[in-house]
């Protein structure tokens, strides 16, 4: 496995890219704001941008400078017709023993059923498998979320079970539904 940091991956319709500084204001108006997205997250709640930071310490000096690290993995979804950035792609725990990583995501709701979240998935599952040398990327949505799981079905990831309660977020507890994509799925789907 190869760490290659947070690097630019190109889409059909989205690029995948760090975040930069002025980035927050449309961040947090497409994305953060909006309850629908923020339920679904640990975040603490992002009523401002000044609470982006203070509430969540994202878009710090500390949270940039992550990204000096090889094996973070924190992208700007950008939509490439608008140019504004519309959600994240997080690749959280990279395991170099297990040559594994989790993702977590989150897009503004006026971006939901189209598509763009299925298209940044199989980027990053490409990048992961392909470029990085991950064994195995995993992910989870609550059961009272089945959008997410929609999304993830769709970027060919099999579900694996279900941790009854196992999920926490901001609207409460619910059952985990986990899923993942092993090297040997990716490259199966592939050949099909």
């Amino acid at each position: 496995m190869i760490h290659k940091g947070t690097i630019r991956l190109d889409g059909n319709k989205i690029v995948l890219r760090r975040f930069k500084f002025d980035d927050l204001p449309s961040i947090y108006e497409n994305c953060w704001k909006h309850y629908e997205v923020w339920k679904w997250t640990n975040y603490k709640p992002m009523n401002s941008l000044d609470e982006v930071k203070t509430n969540t310490n994202m878009f710090t000096d500390i949270w940039f400078g992550a990204y000096a690290r090889n094996n973070r993995y924190s992208w700007a979804i950008l939509e490439k017709s608008s140019g504004q950035v519309i959600g994240r792609m997080f690749g959280m725990h990279p395991n170099d023993e297990k040559c594994e990583v989790e993702l977590a995501y989150e897009i503004g709701p006026n971006w939901w059923n189209k598509g763009y979240m299925t298209e940044a998935l199989k980027l990053v599952l490409r990048f992961f498998i392909e470029d990085v040398g991950m064994n195995r990327v995993y992910c989870y949505h609550a059961d009272k979320n089945p959008a997410s799981g929609k999304v993830i079905q769709k970027a060919g990831m099999r579900q694996t079970g279900i941790i009854i309660n196992g999920c926490t977020c901001n609207a409460g507890t619910f059952n985990q539904v986990n899923y993942e994509m092993t090297k040997e799925d990716y490259f199966f789907v592939l050949l099909k």
